[in-house]
């Protein structure tokens, strides 16, 4: 057991094994399963999953934890111990070369705080047939996450996920689960791939549109958006093609009218010439 986390890594080890237990029946890990364990820390986790699945590969940044981790899944042949920062590695080379047919491929992890959000990115831009994902997370990125619109919650990592998966709340879990306990509380939160209603060349003009939108949250969109060396030329009427009234705030457009806003950018004004007739 690694009982000296560390504050740089983000590192708060879940130690209460009726959470851990509570995880797994969440998760509900099958015997056609590859999953990938992000932030496998010493193997609390992954020793409940490894007897369970196909196949497990065990993520972990912190080489003190890997002599607890290995140990953990020795017993277990489908079991792989891989040492790295997660958002270095090139995943889809290593999930690749252990995805064989017939095995869904599912991602789980109890984040570390201080990168949750770029993980999670990360996962989602992943270009491979995921099922779902299951993470624990603070609270406060949990509710980010799951915000609606008009809330103050919403912005862009709403949007992003929204836009990629069915997001749903599993259960809220309390500091004195970890240890070291971290100052808020945390919770679990599940991601259902969907396919996407945009085609993969307008992902880059979607995303670079939400973050414009909420680049500047205190003003209005039209402002927002005028800002942007692109969507700043053709603002006026993007607008009107789309119907979106742009005195209206980031905050308050649903991930539709985003992912509308870019089909209607890509369709008429990424190139030079204004392919829409009025």
């Amino acid at each position: 057991m690694n009982r000296f986390p560390k504050k740089r890594l983000g590192q708060h080890f879940l130690r209460d094994k009726g959470v851990i237990d509570r995880i797994v029946r969440w998760i509900q890990p099958s015997a056609n399963d590859l999953i990938l364990e992000v932030g496998a820390g010493d193997g609390a986790l992954s020793s409940r999953l490894a007897p369970i699945t196909s196949r497990l590969i065990a993520v972990e940044l912190d080489v003190d934890c890997i002599p607890s981790l290995t140990k953990e899944l020795a017993p277990f042949e489908s079991a792989v111990v891989v040492t790295g920062d997660i958002l270095r590695l090139d995943l889809k080379k290593l999930i690749l070369s252990f995805l064989e047919p017939g095995l869904q491929l599912r991602i789980a992890g109890n984040l570390p705080f201080n990168i949750a959000s770029a993980i999670i990115e990360k996962m989602l831009h992943l270009e491979l047939p995921i099922t779902d994902m299951f993470f624990m997370v603070q609270l406060e990125v949990a509710q980010r996450i799951l915000a609606e619109p008009g809330s103050r919650q919403y912005g862009y990592l709403s949007v992003a996920c929204q836009h990629r998966a069915d997001v749903r709340l599993g259960f809220k879990v309390p500091p004195s689960c970890f240890m070291p306990p971290p100052a808020v509380g945390s919770a679990t939160i599940s991601f259902k791939l969907k396919p996407s209603p945009l085609e993969a060349e307008l992902e880059p003009d979607f995303e670079s549109l939400v973050k414009a939108a909420f680049g500047y949250r205190r003003k209005i969109l039209a402002n927002s958006l005028a800002r942007h060396p692109r969507f700043g030329k053709t603002l006026e009427a993007l607008l009107k093609r789309t119907g979106i009234d742009g005195s209206r705030r980031a905050e308050s457009l649903s991930v539709q009218e985003y992912e509308r806003l870019s089909q209607i950018f890509h369709d008429c004004f990424s190139s030079r010439r204004d392919r829409c007739s009025d």
